[in-house]
C-alpha cells in the first residue's frame, strides 16, 4: 500500500474519496479504447463507501466530455458529487473539489495508479491521504473509511449533493442578484430540541464537521444522551429545505446554563449551507431563547486549524470578546438583536420551557439512573462504594426498616453516624419513605443531638452500633433524655435483634421509588413542599437551629446547577454540611459518581487529595479554607479535574492566583448561598485573577435576589445594601421556631404572596450583573465553612458562673509562616463576675473552653479567651468591637508558660511554638492540639514554626496523628515509635469538624 505522510490523523474520517479514472476506476484508457469497463472491486468500494455516507468525486486526466459520457453510459455519473477532468495538476483538482463541496482538503482521500500523481498530491497537499489501486478492495476495512455511526440521512448524502448541483446550475442561470436568488429559493429552517431519535445524526455532525465547529468538541452518543437529560443543558437541532428539496439536518447547538449565563458551548453548521446565510439566524435563535429565560447569552470559541470561519460568524452576529482566554475565548452577545436573515423563514418547534415549571423530584431522577446505568458506581465514601443497582436495593431495604420503625411521610429521620457510605444510603431511603433526613455527626455535645431530636419530632435515629463513636447505650441515653422515644435503627445489628424492625431477610428490588418492597406501606408521590432534609446551624442562645428544606427546593437546586452531568464529582466536605449536597445529588440525579472522603480521610488534606486522584474526579467542591490545604497535593490533577468550585466562604484573589499557578487547566467556580436558600443561589465562572472582590456570581435559575436598603428599597448598581433572596429554593423555615422563622422570612414587597429571606449579608451588584459579598450585617460569621453566630458563643460564655460579661469578635489574620493564608478566628473577651460564688481565682482558659465545647458546635467555640477589666463602649453606648479587635492578642512572647509542666527542654520549645499559634499557654504535655481550639490551618502554621527551628525534622502528615506536645517533641527528637499511641490524645479521627 502507498500511504500518505499526511498531517491529518490517519484515522480521522474521510468525507470524500477522489478517484482517478484511467487504469484506476477501470483497466485501460478510454481515449484508446472506449470499451473499458469499471473494475468490480471499484464498484464494490464505491457502493459500500457511499452507503456509509462517504462522497465520491473524480480528478482525472483526459477530455472532460469523453470521461463524463463514459461514466453516464455505465450509470456512474450521478454517483460522483464533483467531476474534474483535464490536464492540470491533480493537487489543483483536489483544491477545486474541496471548494465545490465546501469541505476541508484534510477530509479528502485520493486513489490513483500513477506514483508520480500520488507524489505530486502528497507534496502539495500533505493532509490528503493517498492510495494505490491495489488498496482498493481493502478501503472499506480501514478506520478512516469507517464512521462511528451512519444515519439514513448520511447514507443519502450523494443525493443531497446532486440536488445542490441543481441549485448551482439554477443560480448560474438566474437573472438577478444573489440576494434575489436566495429569496427565490424559499428557504425554510426548522429548529427543535433534540430528541433521542436525533442522537445519531447529532453525533455524526460533531464527528464530520470541522470547519464550522466553534469549539472543536466531539460528543459521543452517551455524552449527548446525558446532556439531553440534563436540566441545565439544551441541544437544538436545525434542518433546512427549499424549492429543490431537503438539505437534511444542517445545524447543532449545545448550550449550558451556568448561573445567570447561557453558554453556547458548541455551534456547528454543515458545510453544504455555508453560502445560504442561515448561521446567523440559528445563533440569534439561541440568544433569543436565553434572554427569554432571563439568561445572558455567551459563547465559547476554541480555535482549531480549520474553524476560524466560525469566529467570523459569531463576530458578524454581534458577539464581543468578554474573555480572550487563552482557551476557551468567551464572547458575549449584544443587547440589541442584529437584523435577521430575511430570506429564510424560521419554523420554531423549540418552545422555551415555562420558567415556573416545577423541576422533577430528585428521587425520580435517581430512580431513573437505577434503570439507566445500574452497574455504574453511584457513590463512594472513603473506601466504600456502591453501584446504582445496589443503591436501589440497599436504600429500599433501609426504607422498609424505617417504615417498620414508624417513619411516615413528613417525619424526620436522624442519621447519626461518622462519615461513611451509609449516610448516602440513608438519605435516599428517607426520600423513599417521604420523610426528611438530618445528619447529626458524632462528637458534638450530647445537647446537640437532643436538640435535633426534640425540635424535629424525630421519628427514628439511624446509627452504627458497632462504631465506638455511636455506641447503642449512648444513643439511647441521648435521644430519651427529654422524654421522646424515637425508633432506633442499628445498621450493625441484624433486623429484629433488639431494634424495631420487621425482621425480614433479603429485600427484593423496589419497583417504585416512592415505596419499599411489596410487604411495606406505599404512598403517593410527595409534594414539592414536603421536607427533604434538615440542616443544623448555630442558634443565638447556644442550641442549634434546624433549617427545613423542601423537596422542591432540593429539586430546584439540582435543576439550576451549572455542572456537566454524569461525571465523577468529588465533595471535600462533611455530609452534615449542606454544601456537600450540591455535587453529591447532582451526580446521583444525572448518572454520575458522587465521591466524598470518609471519616478517616477528612482530617488530612493529603489523604483527601489521594482519594480525589484515585477516582480521577472531574469535578471538585470544597471551601476556600480547605482548598488551601488541598492545593499542594493536587499537582497535575488538572489532567482529569475539569472544574473546581469554592463555596461556603469568601474567596480571596490570592487563592485564585494559587489555583491558576497549580491547576491552569481546571476551571474555577465561586458560589454563594445560605442554608436557608438551599445551599447556593449564585454561581460565577472565575476568569483571570480578580484585583479586588471575587464575585459570587449571577443568580441561578429558579431564584431571585435583591440588594435593598433599610427601608426595603433597591439600591443602585454598585451601591452596598443587604441581600434578600427569594424563589423556589427558600427553606420552609426553622423547625419548632415560628418566631425566628417569621423574623428571617419576610413578605416580598415586589411579588405579593411570596417570601424573601433576609440574609444579613452585605452585597452589591456590579456592572456585569454579578453579586459581590462584602461581609455580614449582624454577628454571624463563617468559620471553616460553617456559619455561626458570635452572639451564641458570648451567651454561652456569660452563662459560666465565673464570667460577668463576654463579647466574641471575629478577626482575619495571617498565619505565621504560611504564605497567602488568612484565617478567621473567634476571640472571646470576658470580664470576671463580681460575685464568683466563693471562687478564689478566676476560671482559666481550659475551663472556659471546655465549658463552651459542651454546649456549642465546634466551629462556635472561640479559639482565644482574653480576660479584660471592662468592655469598651462607643459614644452611643454600644459595644465597641473595633476597640476590642485592636487589643493586643496573646502571642508566644506575651503568653506565660508554666515551666513546671514541661519536663524537658524539647517539650518547652514545642510548647512555645504552640502558644504562638494558639494564642494561649494553658495546656500540658498530653493535651490534644485540636481539643485546645487548634484548626487544620493553624496546624500548617505550627509546622512552619517547627521548620524554622528544626528544618526537616517532622512532616506535616505526622502532626495529624501525633497531636500532643509530648508526641511532637518525640517526633522532633526522632524517638517516637512508628505505632506509638501512648502519647496520642483519645478521641475520634476527625479533629473537631472546624475545617472540613
Amino acid at each position: 500500500m502507498t500511504s500518505s505522510n499526511s498531517s491529518a490523523s490517519p484515522t480521522s474520517p474521510v468525507k470524500c474519496l477522489v478517484w482517478d479514472l484511467d487504469d484506476t476506476m477501470w483497466d485501460g484508457v478510454i481515449l484508446e479504447n472506449d470499451t473499458v469497463t469499471p473494475r468490480p472491486e471499484a464498484l464494490r468500494a464505491l457502493a459500500e463507501l457511499e452507503r456509509r455516507g462517504i462522497l465520491h468525486a473524480v480528478a482525472s486526466r483526459g477530455d472532460h466530455t469523453t470521461a463524463t459520457t463514459h461514466l453516464r453510459a455505465h450509470g456512474l455519473l450521478d454517483r460522483f458529487a464533483a467531476v474534474c477532468v483535464g490536464w492540470g495538476d491533480k493537487s489543483e483538482s483536489m483544491r477545486r473539489i474541496a471548494r465545490e463541496l465546501n469541505i476541508g482538503v484534510d477530509s479528502l482521500a485520493f486513489i490513483d495508479n500513477d506514483p508520480l500523481e500520488r507524489a505530486e498530491v502528497q507534496q502539495a497537499l500533505p493532509e490528503v491521504r493517498v492510495y494505490a489501486p491495489e488498496d482498493m478492495a481493502g478501503l472499506p476495512e480501514r478506520p478512516e473509511f469507517t464512521p462511528a455511526v451512519t444515519t439514513a440521512e448520511s447514507a443519502d448524502r450523494a443525493a443531497l449533493y446532486r440536488t445542490e448541483r441543481a441549485r448551482k446550475e439554477s443560480e448560474e442561470a438566474f437573472d438577478g442578484t444573489r440576494e434575489e436568488f436566495l429569496t427565490w429559493l424559499g428557504l425554510e429552517m426548522r429548529i427543535w430540541r433534540a430528541t433521542p431519535e436525533d442522537l445519531a445524526r447529532a453525533h455524526e455532525l460533531t464527528v464530520r464537521t470541522h470547519q464550522l465547529n466553534s469549539t472543536g468538541l466531539v460528543y459521543g452518543m452517551e455524552e449527548l444522551r446525558e446532556l439531553m437529560a440534563s436540566p441545565d443543558h439544551e441541544i437544538l437541532v436545525a434542518s433546512l429545505r427549499d424549492r429543490f428539496g431537503d438539505y437534511g439536518t444542517i445545524g447543532l447547538s449545545v448550550s449550558h446554563r451556568r448561573g445567570g449565563d447561557n453558554v453556547l458551548r458548541l455551534l456547528l453548521m454543515s458545510c453544504r449551507v455555508m453560502s445560504r446565510g442561515v448561521g446567523t439566524l440559528f445563533i440569534q435563535h439561541v440568544n433569543a431563547r436565553a434572554r427569554a429565560a432571563g439568561l445572558r447569552p455567551l459563547a465559547e470559541f476554541v480555535a482549531t486549524d480549520v474553524n476560524r470561519v466560525m469566529l467570523v460568524t459569531l463576530r458578524f452576529s454581534g458577539f464581543q470578546v468578554l474573555d480572550p482566554g487563552p482557551e476557551p475565548m468567551v464572547l458575549v452577545a449584544p443587547e440589541e438583536v442584529a437584523p435577521s436573515a430575511e430570506h429564510v423563514t424560521l419554523i420554531d418547534d423549540s418552545p422555551v420551557p415555562a420558567p415556573s415549571a416545577a423541576p422533577p423530584d430528585v428521587l425520580d431522577l435517581i430512580a431513573r439512573q437505577f434503570q439507566r446505568v445500574p452497574e455504574r458506581t453511584a457513590a463512594a465514601v472513603g473506601t466504600e462504594s456502591v453501584t446504582y443497582r445496589h443503591l436501589d436495593v440497599q436504600s429500599a431495604d433501609l426504607a422498609r426498616r424505617m417504615q417498620s420503625a414508624g417513619v411516615r411521610p413528613g417525619d424526620v429521620v436522624v442519621l447519626h453516624a461518622r462519615q461513611r457510605l451509609s449516610l448516602i444510603v440513608g438519605m435516599v431511603a428517607a426520600l423513599r419513605t417521604g420523610a426528611a433526613w438530618c445528619v447529626a455527626d458524632p462528637g458534638h455535645p450530647v445537647a446537640h443531638l437532643r436538640a435535633v431530636v426534640g425540635d424535629t419530632g424525630c421519628a427514628a435515629v439511624v446509627f452504627h452500633g458497632g462504631d465506638a463513636a455511636t455506641p447503642p447505650e449512648e444513643v439511647r441515653a441521648a435521644v430519651a433524655a427529654d422524654g421522646t422515644a424515637p425508633g432506633l435503627i442499628d445498621l450493625d445489628a441484624a433486623p429484629g435483634a433488639g431494634t424495631p424492625t420487621d425482621g425480614a431477610g433479603a429485600t427484593p428490588r423496589a419497583h417504585s421509588p416512592h415505596a419499599g418492597p411489596p410487604d411495606t406501606p406505599s404512598y403517593a408521590a410527595p409534594s414539592p413542599h414536603s421536607p427533604a432534609y434538615l440542616i443544623s446551624t448555630s442558634g443565638t442562645t447556644g442550641p442549634p437551629k434546624n433549617v427545613m428544606i423542601s423537596r422542591g427546593g432540593l429539586a430546584s437546586l439540582i435543576a439550576s446547577r451549572p455542572y456537566e452531568p454524569g461525571l465523577t464529582a468529588f465533595s471535600a466536605l462533611r455530609l452534615a454540611f449542606d454544601g456537600s449536597l450540591m455535587f453529591t445529588f447532582h451526580a446521583l440525579c444525572t448518572g454520575g459518581t458522587a465521591v466524598l472522603p470518609g471519616a478517616d480521610e477528612l482530617p488530612s488534606a493529603e489523604r483527601v487529595a489521594d482519594l480525589l486522584r484515585a477516582h480521577e474526579a472531574q469535578q471538585c467542591l470544597t471551601t476556600p479554607s480547605f482548598y488551601r490545604q488541598l492545593l499542594p497535593h493536587l499537582d497535575g490533577a488538572d489532567r482529569h479535574l475539569r472544574l473546581l468550585v469554592l463555596a461556603g466562604e469568601a474567596t480571596a484573589p490570592a487563592l485564585v492566583r494559587r489555583h491558576r499557578a497549580a491547576l491552569p487547566g481546571t476551571r474555577l467556580g465561586n458560589e454563594y448561598g445560605p442554608t436557608e436558600a438551599t445551599v447556593a443561589v449564585t454561581a460565577h465562572d472565575v476568569s483571570g485573577v480578580p484585583e479586588g472582590v471575587v464575585p459570587m456570581g449571577a443568580i441561578t435559575a429558579g431564584s431571585t435576589a435583591y440588594v435593598l436598603d433599610h427601608r426595603l428599597r433597591p439600591v443602585p448598581t454598585g451601591d452596598v445594601g443587604e441581600l434578600y433572596l427569594g424563589g423556589l429554593q427558600l427553606a420552609l423555615g426553622y423547625a419548632a421556631r415560628p418566631t425566628t422563622t417569621a423574623l428571617r422570612f419576610v413578605a416580598n414587597p415586589f411579588a405579593p404572596g411570596e417570601r424573601l429571606y433576609r440574609t444579613g449579608d452585605l452585597a452589591r451588584l456590579n456592572a456585569e450583573g454579578h453579586f459581590e459579598f462584602l461581609g455580614r450585617e449582624d454577628g454571624q460569621v463563617k468559620i471553616g465553612g460553617v456559619r455561626v453566630e458570635r452572639v451564641a458563643a458570648a451567651a454561652v460564655l456569660e452563662s459560666h458562673p465565673g464570667v460577668g460579661q463576654a463579647v466574641v469578635v471575629d478577626t482575619r489574620e495571617a498565619l505565621p509562616g504560611v504564605e497567602d493564608v488568612d484565617v478567621t478566628t473567634l476571640t472571646a473577651y470576658w470580664v470576671r463576675a463580681t460575685a464568683d460564688h466563693g471562687r478564689q481565682s478566676p476560671p482559666d482558659v481550659r475551663e472556659l473552653r471546655e465549658f463552651c465545647a459542651r454546649q456549642l458546635v465546634p466551629q462556635a467555640v472561640p479559639g482565644r479567651f482574653v480576660a479584660v477589666d471592662s468592655i469598651p463602649l462607643t459614644p452611643n453606648g454600644k459595644t465597641d468591637e473595633e476597640a476590642l479587635r485592636r487589643l493586643q492578642a496573646p502571642t508566644a512572647e506575651t503568653v506565660a508558660l508554666d515551666t513546671d509542666r514541661w519536663p524537658t527542654d524539647a517539650q518547652r520549645e514545642v510548647a512555645t511554638c504552640w502558644a504562638g499559634v494558639l494564642g494561649h499557654g494553658d495546656f500540658d504535655a498530653r493535651d490534644s492540639f485540636f481539643d485546645l481550639g487548634g484548626t487544620s490551618l493553624q496546624l500548617l502554621a505550627l509546622h512552619a514554626s517547627y521548620e524554622l527551628r528544626w528544618p526537616g525534622a517532622v512532616q506535616l502528615g505526622q502532626l495529624y496523628d501525633s497531636r500532643t506536645v509530648a508526641a511532637h517533641a518525640e517526633l522532633i527528637a526522632g524517638t517516637a515509635a512508628p505505632d506509638d499511641t501512648a502519647t496520642r490524645a483519645p478521641g475520634p479521627a476527625v479533629p473537631t469538624g472546624r475545617d472540613v
